[in-house]
C-alpha cells in the first residue's frame, strides 16, 4: 500500500496519537507529562544513570543492552532531526520511541536479566518499539518465571516493514537526485542487484547486517586486533583458520562491531557472507551485486555509479552477458571512490572457500577487492575470512591466523554454556565441572564444531557413570570432526520418511528452507494426492529426525556447519548409507512443489494479457508459505530431475499430470517472478520450459497453455524477437478461440497483437505468415462485425488491411471481392459520392484496371404546364399582369385580395414547375421566384415578418438542392437571401449566399462571387453581434460555419487582396471568437494574415504595413493577438501587438489614426497584464517621436511626460521626477512664475525634492510656486488651502533649516503667508486663523515681538468666539492657543522688570487656564500642576504676604485633594514630584516636612496628631495608596537621593503593618506574641533603632521565660532567645518553637564558632540541646538533619574556616562528648520513628560518613556505605557524582574493613566495574575516571597484582597520547602534572613487578610519544626514557599504594575540600556520526548536503596525532583497563 506525502504524515500523526493513548492506558507510570518531558538528553541521562546505578560487568548482557539502547536512541534522535523540516511529528514520535525504550529497559532491569516514505518509516519504527515494550511488559508481569520468546517470529512483520520502508526511502532519495528523463529507475536497478526470493532476501540481510547468535563474552578478545588493523596502513586483513575454529561467529562479531565507532573512527561497512547452501548467491557475480546493493544505500546521488549500473543492467538483459562481471567490478570501484579523507569503508567477506568455481574464482574476487582497497586516495580496507590465508595481488595484507590459544577462553565459555544444560554435568561439584570443561577444552584443540558434536553425544548418556566415561573417552582419544559426523549420520533412522526426505531436501534445495516450508512439503501426500494436516510440532520433528546435524536459525532449517553438508555429500559420493540419489530427490521435490501449487491455486481465473498486480502476488505469497519457493524454483528442480528432456517432448507419468496445477494463477505468478526479475533471455528459457511442460500435460487446448503462450509472446516482444512473438500470439489466438468464447477479449487481444506485430512485415507471395495473417484478419473482421456492426471503423480498417494484403501478394480476385464488400459498407456508412466511397471506388478501379467514373444526366421529358387559359400561367405577361393587379389591390387596401392573387399565382407556377411534362426550362423557376419575392415584400409591408420568414424558408427549401445553369436564377436566389437577412433569417441567408457564391465561383463570375462573399461576411457579423450566448451560436454551426469556412477558403485561394477578402476573414474570425474556439480562430487568422499581411506572422526583418487595406490588416492582426491572449499564449499575443506597433511606426506619421490605434491597443495590453515597464517603454518611444515631430511644448508631448511621470512614480520604474522636471523646464523656461500647465509638475517636484532632501532645489521650486501664488497669476486657482499650507511649511522649513535665513526673513514669509490666506481664502478661514497662530508662535521667539504674539493670540480667540461661519479652527487648536498664550505671559512675567499690572493680568489668564485644566484633567494631572507652578511663582513674584498665604493654601489644597481623589500609583508618583518641586521653588520646604509628617501619622494611626499646625484633616479615604505620593514628595523636598524610593516606601508600609500586628497580638498566645515581637525587633534592628530594639528583646524574653524555663545563665539564655527571634524574623507562618530552636541553634553556634567565641558556642549548644530535648524536637523526622549538623559543628565540621588550634583540651573533649550525645539522641529518634537514615539529605549523610570516618569505625562505616550503595537504584535525587563518590568510599571502606583476601577481592571487582562504567560514560581521561583508575591500581598494588596495576597506567598514558574521544562532553586531554603522575605510577609498577608486562619497545615508544607531545609545550622534556629506569631501584613505600583517606566525605575530593566539584552532564548532542545500517546519515546528507553535514560534525580536520582541529570528528578510541582498547569507551561515539 502506498501513501501520498500528506497521507504518510497523517498516518504518522495518527500512530503518534494512538501510541500515546496506548502507553498511558497500559503503563501506570506513563502520562502526558512523562512523554512530553522525554528528550534525547533525558534518555541518555537515564542510560548513564542505569550504567552508574547497576555498574554492569564488561561484556555482560546488561552492558550490551545499555550500549545498544544508547546507540538506538541516538540514531532515532539523528533520524528525527534529519526529517523534522518536512515531518512535523518526528519529534513527538521520537519521544514515544524513547519512552518505549526506557520502559523496556526498566522491565529488563527489574528482571535483571527506529516533500514521502520517511514519515511512514518513522511510523513503522514507532509501532515496532511500542509493541515490543508492551509485549515484554505484559509477558513479564503476567508470568512468574523468566520470559523468553522468538523475537523474530513475534516482531518479524514489523521489522520487515521497517526495512521495506527504508528501501522505499532510498529509492525516493535516488529518484530525487536523478533526472526524470533517465531511462531506468533506481528501484529497477536495486531490485536487480538484490535477491528475488523474499525469504532469501531476509536470510542474506540477516547474515550481512544482523549479528549472529553468540555466547556471552565471546569474541571480545579480537577487539584489539581489529583496532590495530583499522589504525594500520594495511589494506587487507586475511583471517584464516581451519573449519570449525569460529570464523563465521567472529565475522558476525566484526560486522556487528563495525556498526559502532571503533578507535574513535566511524566506518561504513559492506559485508558479504558466502554460504554453500545458497548456491545462487555463491557466485562471483552474486558477491559483487550484494556489495553494490549495499553501496547504493551509502552513495545516494552518485551519478557515475548509477549510470554504470544502468549500463550493467542493460548488459544483463542482453543476449551476451560475458562482460557483465567485469562491468560490475568497475561499478564497485567507481562507488568506492567516494571514500576518501574522513570517510572510511571496510568490506567484510566471509566464506570465500564456498564460492562456486573454487579457488580460481575466489582468487578473482579477492584480487578485485584488493584492487579497490589499493586505489590511491581511497580509505577502503578488506577483512577476509577463509580456511587458507588469502592475499590480493595489490596492497599490503595483514595475515591473522585463528589459533586454539586465541579462542581458548571463547571455547571454554561455549562448553560451559552448553554443558550446564545437562543434568549429569550439573550434578557434579564446581571443581569437577571445571575439570570436565578443561579436559574437553584441551581435546577440542580450538574446534567449536567438535565441541558441539561431542557435547551432543554426552547429552545422550543416561547415567552419571556413562557420562563420565564418555567424557574420558572424548578427552583421551578424541575423534576427528568427520568421524563424529559419520557417527551421527549412521545413527539416523532412515526408516522414517522424515529423515531421508529432510536430509535430501536440504541437499538439493536452492536455498535453506524455512520451518513452515518444510512443514508444507511434509504435509503433501504424493500417493493419495492430497494435503494432510500435520499436528506435531515441526521444529521438534526436524530435530528428532536429524538431530545435531541441523539447526533452526531464524526459522530457517540449516546444517549446523558447512562442513557437515560437505561430509554428507562426500558420504553419498562414496556410496554410503543414503536413502535417495539427488536426481530422485529433485524429482520428488518438483512434484511436491507442483502439488502444493495445485492444492492452493484453485481459484478460477481466466487468462489475462496484463501482469498480475504486485500486491496480489505478495498477498498470495504471504498466504501460502511454500508458494513463492515453488513458483520461483520448480523449473530449476525439474531441469535437474529425471523428468527433464532436452529436445524431445516430455514423457510425464500419470501421477505427474494428476498433480500438475491447471490454474492460470501459476502462470501469472511465474510471469510476475521470472519476467521482471531475470534477464529477458533467461526468462525466455524458463518460460519456454514451463510451456513445454504444460503442453505435455494438457496438450494445446488449455487455458494455462494459452496463458503461457501469452507470457512467452510478451517476453519475445520485449526482446524484439518479432517472429517468435507473433508465432506465440497466433497460437494463443487459436487456442483462445477454442477454450474461450469465440469473441473473448483475450482472444481478440492476442489477435490484434499478432496483427500489430506483423503489420510492418513485407510480403509479396503467399507464405505461412500470410496464411496466418489472413486467418487472423478474417477472424477479427468477423469479431468486430459481431461486436460493433459491419459499418464500424474497425471493420473498415481491417477490411482495408485484408484487401491490401491480397493486393501485396497479387491475389487480385480476392482483393476485388473485399473492395466490393467494403464499397457497399462505405456507401451505407457515408453515402454515395462521398469521399470515402470515391476513395474505395478508385481502389477498386485500380484493381480492375479500368475507369469507373459516373456522369449524371437530367432529362426533361414533359412540359411544365398544360395550357389552361389563353395566356398560360407561366407566361410573362400573365405574371406581370397578376402582380400589377395584386399591387393595385394593396394600394386600395384590399390586402386579402392582393394576397390571394399572390398565393394563387405562386401555386399555379409551382404546379407547372413540378408537372412531369413541363418544357419551359429554367424560366418558369425564375418567374416563380419573382412571384415569391413580390409576395414576401408584400408581407413585409404588412409587417407580417413571421409569415414572410415562412415563405422564404419554403422557397429556399424548394431550391436548395436544385442545380441550374442560369445566372439569373441565382441572382434571384441572392435576392432571396438578402430578404432573409432583412428579416433576421441570418443563418438561412448564409446558406443561400453560400449556394449562390459556390455557383458563381464555379463559373468564374468574379463580380457576383465577391458580392456573395461580402454578403456572407456581413451576415456573419450580424449573427455574431446579435447573438449573446454561445449555445445559440452553436446551433448555427452546421449551417453557417461550413459556409463561411468555404467562402474563406475560396477567398484565400486568390492572389489579390480586396476589401471583400478582409471582410470574409474578419467574419470567420469573429465567429470563432464569439464561440471562444481559440485554436480555430488562431488558425484562420494566421492563414488570413498570410495573404493580407504575411510579415506580421513571420516576424522576419523590418515590418511595415501592407500597401492596401492596412487598417483592415491591423484589425485582423489584433484579432490574432486577442485569440492568442485568450488561449493563454501571452508571448505570442505580445509579439503580434508589438509587430503591429512597430509596423505602424515604420509606415505611419505619428498623428496617423493607425499609429494611435496600434499604440493604444499595445499599451492597453501591457496595462491589463501590469507590465508597467513595457508600458513605460512604449510611452518613452512615443515621447521621442512627439519631441521630434511635434516639439517639446506640444500638448501630446506634455501629456505624455505627465503620463510617464505618473507611471514611474506609481510603479517604481525609472525616475519620475525627470519627466516632471522636463515639463517645468520646457514650460517655465527659467521664469520665476510657473506656467499654468506646469503647476502639476511643480506640485510633484515640490513633494519629491522634499522627500529626497534636495533642499536647494526645493527652495527654488517653493520660491517659484510662492511667487506664482503671491502674484495670483494664471492657474493660481489650482492652489488649494491644503497645498498652500504644505507649501508654506516646506518653504519655511528649507529656509529655516537649510538656507539658514535670518529671523526677519522667516517672519516676513509668515506675514506673507497670513496675508495671502486672508486675501484668497478670507479672514475667518481656518487656514487664515492657522496662519495667524503660526505668526504669533514665531513671534514668541523674539522678545521684541512677544507682545504682538499675545495680541494675535487674543485676536484669534476673539474671532473664534464671535464668528458665525463654519470655517473655524478646531477645539484642539484653541486649546493650543490658550496654552501658548499662557506660555507667553509666563515668559513675560519671567523678567524682573515686569510690572505688577502685567503680573496680575497674567495671573488672571493663567488662573483661568489652571481652573480649566483642573476641571477637565483633574488635580493630579501634570498640566494642571505645571500651570499651578506658574501661578505660584507669579504670586511669589508679587512679594506680598497675602500672596504667600495663597500659595500655601493652594499647595495644601491640591495635596489633600490628590490624596483623597487619586488612586493611580503612577499619577500619584508624578504629582508628588511636581508638588515637591513647587514647594522647593517657592522656598516652602519646612511647610512640606510638617505636612508630610502629619499626613503620614494620620494615615497610619487614623487620628490627627496633637501638634497639627497646618490643620490638616484627612478622612478614611486616604489609605496606604497615598504613600506613593508622600514618598515621592518627601524625596523631592529632601533634595538628594541618599535614600531610594523603595526604601522609604518599605519603611512606610512596614511601620504600618507592624504597628497594626503588634497591637492585635497583645491578647494572643505567647508563640504569636513572640512572632510579632520578632518581626518588630527585626525592623527596628534594621533601622538601627537600638534602644527600642533592646526594650523589645528584654520585654519579650521575660514573657518567654515565664512559659519555658532556660537551664543556663541569663546571658546565655538571652543569646539563645535572640537566636530564636532572629530565626523567626519576618516569619508569617505558624511558629513551631521546637523546629525553630533546632534551626536557630545551628545558626547561632556556627556564628559564635566562626567569631572565636567557642566557650559561648558550647554553652549555647548545650542550652539548645536541653530545650530541644524538652520539646522532643529531634523526634520530629524533619528536625533530624539539624541534629546531625549541630553534632558536626561541635567537632568543627561545617565551618567556613577551621577552629582555632589553641582551644582548651577539656573544652574540646566536652564538645566532642556533646557531639556524641547529640548524635546519640538523633539516632535514638531515628530508631523510634523507624526512619531509614539513607533517606536523609546528602549533606547530612556526607557529614555522618565523615564523622564515622574520623572515628575510624570502618566496620560500621562499611555497613552504612553498603546500605547507601545498595540504595543507589532508588535514590532518584542522587546525581552521578554522588553515586560514584559513594561507590569510591564504599570500595575503600570495604577494603579496610575486610581482613580476608576474598572480601578484599570483592572490593577490587567493584572498583573494576565502577572504573569501566565511568570510562563508558565520561571517558577514560576524565578526572573522576582517573581517580577511580588510580584507586584500582592502588588496590591491585596492595594485593600484589603488579601486572594489572601496570596495565592500568599504560592504558591511561596511551589515551593521553592518542586522545580519548572527540566528544565535547568528555575530557580529551590532561595536564602535564597528571601525565607525570601517571608516568611515575607506571614506573612504580615496573619496579614492583621487576619488569614489563609487554615488550619493552611498547613502553619505550609510549614514553617517547608522550614526551614529544606539543600539548605539553615541553613540560615533559626532562622525562627520562625507560631505558634509564633502574629495575633494581627500590619502589616507594607510599606512591601507588592505597592509603586510607583523611577525610571521608563523599561529596568532595579526598585531599582538597575547596576544590570545585565538576558535574558531569551531557551538554550537547552535536557529536559525530555513527555508522549504521539504517541510512539515517544518508537522509541527513540528502536533506542538507555534504557540506552541511560536515558543518554539523564540526568541520574539523583530523591531525596526525588523532586529535581534532576545530570541533570535528575525533579519530582515536579509549582503552579499557586491563582488557586492551575496546575502541568504544565514550557513549558519545554512538553518533
Amino acid at each position: 500500500m502506498s501513501f501520498s506525502s500528506d497521507q504518510q504524515i497523517t498516518v504518522l500523526q495518527e500512530t503518534v496519537v494512538t501510541t500515546r493513548q496506548k502507553f498511558i492506558a497500559d503503563f501506570d507510570d506513563v502520562d502526558e507529562s512523562y512523554i512530553g518531558s522525554m528528550t534525547i538528553e533525558v534518555f541518555l541521562n537515564y542510560i548513564e544513570r542505569q550504567r552508574l546505578t547497576h555498574m554492569p560487568h564488561r561484556g555482560s548482557h546488561w552492558d550490551k543492552v545499555l550500549k545498544w539502547a544508547e546507540f538506538f536512541a541516538l540514531q532515532i534522535s539523528g533520524y528525527a532531526t534529519a526529517v523534522e523540516g518536512f515531518i512535523s511529528d518526528s519529534k513527538p514520535a521520537a519521544r514515544l520511541i524513547w519512552t518505549a525504550c526506557r520502559t523496556l529497559l526498566q522491565l529488563l532491569s527489574a528482571n535483571s536479566h527506529i516533500r514521502r516514505e520517511v514519515a511512514q518509516a518513522f511510523n513503522d519504527l514507532l509501532v515496532l518499539v511500542r509493541e515490543v515494550s508492551i509485549h515484554y511488559r505484559v509477558s513479564i508481569y503476567g508470568a512468574a518465571k523468566q520470559t523468553s520468546l522468538d523475537f523474530n517470529s513475534v516482531f518479524g512483520e514489523q521489522i520487515s516493514r521497517f526495512y521495506q520502508r527504508k528501501n522505499h526511502i532510498t529509492d525516493a532519495m535516488w529518484k530525487y537526485s536523478l533526472d526524470d528523463d533517465l531511462s531506468t529507475e533506481i528501484r529497477t536497478v536495486r531490485k536487480w542487484l538484490g535477491p528475488r526470493d523474499s525469504a532469501l532476501k531476509k536470510l542474506l540481510k540477516d547474515n550481512d547486517f544482523a549479528p549472529g547468535h553468540r555466547d556471552e563474552y565471546t569474541c571480545e578478545w579480537f577487539q584489539s586486533h581489529l583496532l590495530t588493523f583499522t589504525r594500520s596502513k594495511d589494506e587487507t586483513m586475511s583471517i584464516h583458520g581451519p573449519s570449525g575454529c569460529g570464523k563465521s561467529t567472529l565475522s558476525s562479531w566484526v560486522i556487528e562491531r563495525l556498526q559502532r565507532p571503533i578507535g574513535k573512527k566511524t566506518f561504513e561497512t559492506l559485508s558479504c557472507i558466502i554460504e554453500s547452501d545458497v548456491p545462487g548467491e555463491a557466485t562471483s557475480i552474486a558477491v559483487v551485486k550484494r556489495l553494490l546493493l549495499q553501496l547504493l544505500e551509502k552513495n545516494v546521488g552518485h551519478r557515475d555509479l548509477f549510470n554504470k549500473l544502468v549500463k550493467a543492467h542493460g548488459i544483463s538483459m542482453s543476449k551476451d552477458t560475458s562482460k557483465l562481471e567485469d562491468h560490475l567490478w568497475d561499478c564497485l570501484r567507481t562507488g568506492s571512490d567516494q571514500f576518501g579523507g574522513s570517510d572510511r569503508l571496510i568490506v567484510v567477506v566471509d566464506g570465500l572457500d564456498e564460492v562456486q568455481g573454487g579457488a580460481k574464482v575466489a582468487k578473482k574476487i579477492i584480487d578485485e577487492l584488493g584492487l579497490i582497497a589499493a586505489r590511491p586516495n581511497n580509505n577502503v580496507q578488506l577483512i577476509l575470512f577463509s580456511t587458507q590465508p588469502l592475499k590480493p595481488e595489490k596492497g599490503r595484507t595483514y595475515s591473522f591466523e585463528i589459533t586454539p590459544d586465541r579462542t581458548h577462553e571463547d571455547l571454554r565459555l561455549v562448553l560451559d554454556h552448553t554443558l550446564e544444560k545437562y543434568q549429569h554435568f550439573k550434578d557434579q561439584s564446581e571443581h569437577e565441572r571445571e575439570v570436565i570443561v578443561e579436559r574437553l577444552l584441551h581435546a577440542a584443540k580450538g574446534n567449536f564444531l567438535w565441541a558441539k558434536l561431542t557435547t551432543y553425544f554426552l547429552r545422550r548418556e543416561s547415567s552419571h557413570e556413562s557420562f563420565m566415561k564418555a567424557v574420558k573417552a572424548a578427552s583421551d582419544s578424541p575423534k576427528k570432526s568427520d568421524e563424529l559426523i559419520v557417527k551421527i549420520v549412521n545413527s539416523l533412522d532412515f526408516s522414517k520418511s522424515d529423515t531421508s526426505l529432510l536430509l535430501t531436501w536440504m541437499l538439493v534445495a536452492e536455498r535453506p528452507l524455512t520451518v513452515t516450508e518444510v512443514k508444507c512439503l511434509l504435509q503433501i501426500d504424493l500417493q493419495k494426492k492430497h494435503y494432510l494436516e500435520r499436528k506435531t510440532h515441526i521444529g521438534g520433528d526436524i530435530k528428532a529426525a536429524l538431530g545435531v546435524l541441523v539447526i533452526i536459525d531464524d526459522n530457517f532449517v540449516r546444517f549446523r556447519h558447512p562442513l557437515i553438508r560437505s561430509h554428507v555429500l562426500k558420504l553419498r559420493d562414496e556410496g554410503k548409507k543414503l536413502p535417495l540419489n539427488l536426481q530422485a530427490a529433485q524429482s520428488d521435490l518438483t512434484m511436491r512443489l507442483l502439488a502444493y501449487c495445485n492444492f492452493n491455486l484453485h481459484r478460477s481465473q481466466e487468462p489475462s494479457l496484463a501482469l498480475i498486480n504486485n500486491s496480489e502476488t505478495k498477498d498470495l505469497f504471504s498466504k501460502h508459505a511454500l508458494l513463492e519457493y515453488a513458483v520461483r524454483n520448480w523449473t530449476v528442480h525439474i531441469r535437474k530431475s529425471s523428468f527433464y528432456q532436452t529436445t524431445d517432448a516430455f514423457q510425464l507419468s500419470a501421477d505427474f499430470k494428476a498433480i500438475y496445477p491447471d490454474s492460470t494463477q501459476l502462470v501469472m505468478l511465474e510471469w510476475a517472478c521470472w519476467d521482471s526479475e531475470t534477464s529477458y533471455f533467461e526468462a525466455i528459457r524458463t518460460h519456454s520450459l514451463a510451456l513445454r511442460v504444460r503442453q505435455a500435460v494438457f496438450e494445446e487446448r488449455h487455458q494455462s497453455v494459452l496463458q503461457s503462450l501469452i507470457v512467452c509472446g510478451n517476453v519475445y516482444r520485449k526482446t524484439s524477437q518479432i517472429t517468435e512473438a507473433s508465432g506465440c500470439f497466433y497460437r494463443a489466438s487459436r487456442v483462445g478461440q477454442n477454450v474461450l468464447s469465440k469473441f473473448h477479449a483475450v482472444t481478440v487481444g492476442c489477435t490484434t497483437t499478432f496483427l500489430t506485430l506483423t503489420e510492418s512485415m513485407t510480403v509479396t507471395t503467399r507464405t505461412e505468415l500470410v496464411t496466418r495473417k489472413e486467418e487472423m484478419l478474417l477472424f477479427i473482421i468477423d469479431t468486430y462485425k459481431h461486436q460493433h456492426g459491419k459499418t464500424h471503423d474497425l471493420v473498415i480498417r481491417y477490411y482495408k488491411a485484408l484487401a491490401q494484403l491480397y493486393v501485396s501478394i497479387h491475389e487480385e480476385s480476392k482483393a476485388e471481392t473485399i473492395w466490393r464488400e467494403l464499397r457497399e459498407i462505405v456507401v451505407i456508412r457515408f453515402g454515395k459520392g462521398s469521399e470515402e466511397e470515391t476513395s474505395i471506388s478508385e481502389q477498386l478501379t485500380i484493381v480492375l484496371k479500368k475507369d469507373d467514373k459516373k456522369t449524371n444526366v437530367i432529362e426533361y421529358e414533359q412540359g411544365i404546364f398544360d395550357i389552361v387559359t389563353e395566356l398560360e400561367v407561366w407566361n410573362i405577361r400573365r405574371i406581370h399582369l397578376t402582380i400589377e393587379l395584386a399591387l393595385s389591390y394593396e394600394a386600395r387596401g384590399e390586402f386579402l385580395m392582393a394576397e390571394e392573387l399572390f398565393i394563387m399565382l405562386w401555386r399555379k407556377l409551382t404546379e407547372q414547375c413540378h408537372h412531369p411534362q413541363h418544357q419551359h426550362g429554367v424560366e418558369i423557376h425564375i418567374h416563380t421566384i419573382d412571384v415569391v419575392l413580390e409576395y414576401v415584400r408584400f408581407l413585409k409591408r404588412c409587417h407580417r415578418h413571421e409569415e414572410a420568414s415562412n415563405v422564404l424558408i419554403c422557397i429556399w427549401a424548394e431550391y436548395e438542392e436544385y442545380d441550374f445553369e442560369s445566372e439569373t436564377l441565382f441572382l434571384k436566389l441572392k435576392i432571396v437571401g438578402e430578404l432573409m437577412r432583412s428579416i433576421s433569417l441570418l443563418s438561412v441567408a448564409v446558406s443561400v449566399f453560400r449556394k449562390c457564391w459556390a455557383w458563381f465561383k464555379s463559373r468564374s463570375i468574379h463580380e457576383h462571387t465577391e458580392s456573395c462573399e461580402v454578403l456572407i461576411s456581413e451576415t456573419m457579423e450580424q449573427i455574431i453581434t446579435t447573438t449573446t450566448k454561445s449555445t445559440t451560436i452553436e446551433k448555427t454551426t452546421t449551417s453557417t460555419e461550413t459556409v463561411v469556412r468555404e467562402v474563406f477558403e475560396s477567398t484565400l485561394s486568390r492572389t489579390t487582396v480586396t476589401s471583400e477578402t478582409i471582410s470574409v476573414c474578419k467574419s470567420l474570425i469573429s465567429y470563432y471568437i464569439k464561440l471562444e474556439q481559440w485554436s480555430e480562430a488562431i488558425e484562420v487568422t494566421k492563414r488570413s494574415l498570410t495573404i493580407i499581411w504575411r510579415s506580421i506572422v513571420s516576424g522576419g526583418g523590418t515590418i511595415a504595413l501592407p500597401k492596401d487595406h492596412s487598417a483592415g490588416a491591423i484589425e485582423v492582426a489584433i484579432y490574432l493577438a486577442i485569440c492568442h491572449l485568450r488561449s493563454h499564449h501571452f508571448h505570442e499575443a505580445e509579439q503580434i501587438y508589438v509587430r503591429i506597433y512597430r509596423a505602424c511606426r515604420n509606415s505611419c506619421h505619428i498623428h496617423d489614426e493607425r499609429m494611435i490605434r496600434a499604440s493604444t491597443v499595445l499599451i492597453k495590453f501591457y496595462e491589463e497584464h501590469r507590465h508597467w515597464h513595457k508600458v513605460i517603454e512604449i510611452y518613452q518611444e512615443l515621447l521621442v517621436e512627439y519631441r521630434r515631430h511635434l516639439g517639446s511644448k506640444h500638448t501630446l508631448t506634455i501629456s505624455t511626460l505627465y503620463i510617464l511621470g505618473s507611471l514611474c512614480a506609481e510603479h517604481g520604474h525609472g525616475h519620475a521626477h525627470e519627466y516632471h522636471e522636463e515639463i517645468i523646464t520646457v514650460l517655465n523656461q527659467g521664469s520665476h512664475i510657473c506656467h499654468p500647465d506646469a503647476l502639476d509638475a511643480m506640485f510633484f517636484m515640490c513633494r519629491f525634492r522634499y522627500e529626497s532632501g534636495h533642499w536647494h532645489k526645493l527652495e527654488m521650486i517653493c520660491k517659484t510656486l510662492w511667487e506664482t501664488l503671491k502674484g495670483r497669476h494664471k492657474g493660481h486657482e489650482k492652489f488649494t488651502s491644503e497645498f498652500v499650507e504644505v507649501l508654506y511649511l516646506r518653504y519655511r522649513y528649507v529656509l529655516e533649516h537649510h538656507v539658514h535665513c535670518e529671523y526677519s526673513v522667516l517672519r516676513e514669509l509668515i506675514i506673507e503667508y497670513r496675508n495671502i490666506c486672508a486675501l484668497i481664502f478670507g479672514a475667518t478661514a481656518t487656514i487664515t486663523l492657522k496662519a495667524m497662530v503660526e505668526l504669533a508662535h514665531y513671534s514668541m521667539r523674539s522678545e521684541k515681538h512677544i507682545h504682538e504674539a499675545i495680541s494675535i493670540y487674543e485676536e484669534v480667540l476673539t474671532k473664534t468666539k464671535t464668528t458665525t461661519t463654519t470655517t473655524v479652527i478646531s477645539t484642539t487648536t484653541i486649546t493650543v492657543i490658550k496654552q501658548r498664550l499662557t506660555e507667553a505671559y509666563v515668559s513675560v512675567c519671567s523678567h524682573d522688570s515686569v510690572s505688577t499690572t502685567v503680573i496680575e493680568r497674567a495671573i488672571k489668564v493663567v488662573l483661568e487656564r489652571y481652573e480649566s485644566l483642573r476641571i477637565s484633567l483633574g488635580w493630579a494631572h501634570v498640566q494642571t500642576l505645571s500651570v499651578l507652578r506658574e501661578v505660584a511663582q507669579m504670586y511669589i513674584k508679587l512679594k506680598k504676604q497675602e500672596s504667600h498665604s495663597i500659595v500655601v493654601r493652594m499647595l495644601l489644597e491640591v495635596t489633600i485633594e490628590i490624596i483623597k481623589t487619586e488612586k493611580h500609583s503612577k499619577t500619584l508618583h508624578e504629582a508628588g514630584k511636581t508638588v515637591g518641586n513647587i514647594f522647593v521653588s517657592c522656598g516652602m520646604t519646612d511647610q512640606a516636612y510638617l505636612m508630610i509628617d502629619e499626613m503620614r501619622y494620620q494615615i497610619i494611626t487614623g487620628t490627627a496628631s496633637s501638634d497639627n499646625k497646618l490643620g490638616i484633616k484627612l478622612d478614611k479615604s486616604a489609605g496606604r495608596v497615598s504613600f506613593v505620593f508622600m514618598v515621592t514628595l518627601y524625596q523631592v523636598v529632601r533634595g538628594h537621593l541618599s535614600i531610594s524610593y523603595s526604601e522609604v516606601m518599605a519603611d512606610y508600609l512596614t511601620e504600618s503593618v507592624l504597628y497594626e500586628s503588634y497591637t492585635r497580638s497583645l491578647k494572643s498566645s505567647t508563640e504569636v506574641f513572640i512572632g510579632h515581637a520578632a518581626r518588630l525587633r527585626a525592623f527596628l534592628h534594621q533601622h538601627k533603632r537600638n534602644g527600642q530594639r533592646s526594650v523589645v528583646e528584654n520585654q519579650s524574653f521575660d514573657v518567654f521565660v515565664k512559659k519555658w524555663s532556660v537551664n543556663a545563665r541569663r546571658e546565655i539564655g538571652l543569646l539563645f532567645y535572640i537566636s530564636l527571634l532572629e530565626q523567626i524574623g519576618d516569619e508569617v507562618r505558624d511558629i513551631h518553637i521546637g523546629k525553630i530552636a533546632c534551626r536557630s541553634s545551628i545558626v547561632k553556634v556556627r556564628w559564635l564558632l566562626e567569631n572565636g567565641r567557642v566557650q559561648e558556642a558550647y554553652e549555647v549548644a548545650k542550652c539548645a540541646l536541653d530545650f530541644i530535648n524538652h520539646q522532643r524536637a529531634y523526634h520530629e523526622p524533619l528536625n533530624i538533619p539539624y541534629g546531625f549538623k549541630l553534632s558536626a559543628l561541635m567537632v568543627g565540621r561545617g565551618l567556613d574556616k577551621p577552629l582555632k588550634a589553641n582551644i582548651d583540651q577539656n573544652l574540646r573533649n566536652n564538645m566532642l562528648t556533646l557531639s556524641r550525645s547529640i548524635i546519640g539522641e538523633v539516632l535514638k529518634a531515628c530508631r523510634e520513628a523507624k526512619i531509614d537514615f539513607v533517606r536523609l539529605k546528602l549533606r547530612e549523610l556526607n557529614e555522618l560518613v565523615g564523622l564515622l570516618g574520623e572515628q575510624q569505625n570502618f566496620g560500621e562505616l562499611a555497613n552504612i556505605l553498603s546500605l547507601l550503595w545498595a540504595s543507589r537504584e532508588v535514590q532518584s535525587s542522587w546525581d552521578q557524582d554522588t553515586i560514584i563518590a559513594v561507590g569510591r568510599r564504599y570500595v575503600q571502606a570495604r577494603y579496610l574493613s575486610s581482613s580476608r583476601a576474598k572480601d578484599r577481592s570483592g572490593a577490587i571487582r567493584l572498583c573494576e566495574d565502577i572504573s569501566y562504567n565511568l570510562r563508558r560514560v565520561w571517558g577514560s581521561l576524565d578526572t573522576k575516571t582517573l581517580e577511580m583508575s588510580n584507586l584500582l591500581s592502588e588496590l591491585y598494588t596492595n594485593m600484589g597484582h603488579y601486572r594489572e596495576a601496570q596495565g592500568v597506567h599504560e592504558n591511561v598514558l596511551r589515551l593521553v597520547v592518542e586522545g580519548d574521544d572527540g566528544d565535547d562532553r568528555t575530557q580529551d586531554h590532561v595536564s602535564a602534572e597528571v601525565a607525570l603522575e601517571q608516568v611515575e605510577l607506571l614506573k612504580q609498577s615496573f619496579l614492583r613487578l621487576g619488569g614489563w608486562d609487554k615488550s619493552r619497545d611498547v613502553y619505550a615508544d609510549l614514553i617517547h610519544e608522550l614526551k614529544h607531545m606539543h600539548e605539553f609545550d615541553g613540560q615533559l622534556k626532562h622525562l627520562k626514557p625507560i631505558n634509564e629506569w633502574n629495575a633494581k631501584e627500590q619502589a616507594s613505600e607510599h606512591v601507588g599504594k592505597f592509603q586510607p583517606p583523611t577525610e571521608w566525605e563523599f561529596g568532595a575530593d579526598d585531599d582538597d575540600g575547596d576544590k570545585e566539584v565538576v558535574r558531569h552532564k551531557r551538554k550537547t548532542l552535536n557529536v559525530k556520526r555513527a555508522t549504521s545500517n539504517w541510512g539515517i546519515g544518508l537522509v541527513h546528507r540528502f536533506l542538507h548536503g555534504d557540506e552541511e553535514a560536515q558543518k554539523r560534525n564540526g568541520g574539523g580536520k583530523v591531525s596526525s596525532n588523532g586529535h581534532v582541529n576545530g570541533s570535528g570528528v575525533a579519530t582515536a578510541g579509549a582503552t579499557a583497563h586491563g582488557h586492551g582498547d575496546d575502541g568504544f569507551e565514550s557513549a558519545s561515539e554512538e553518533l
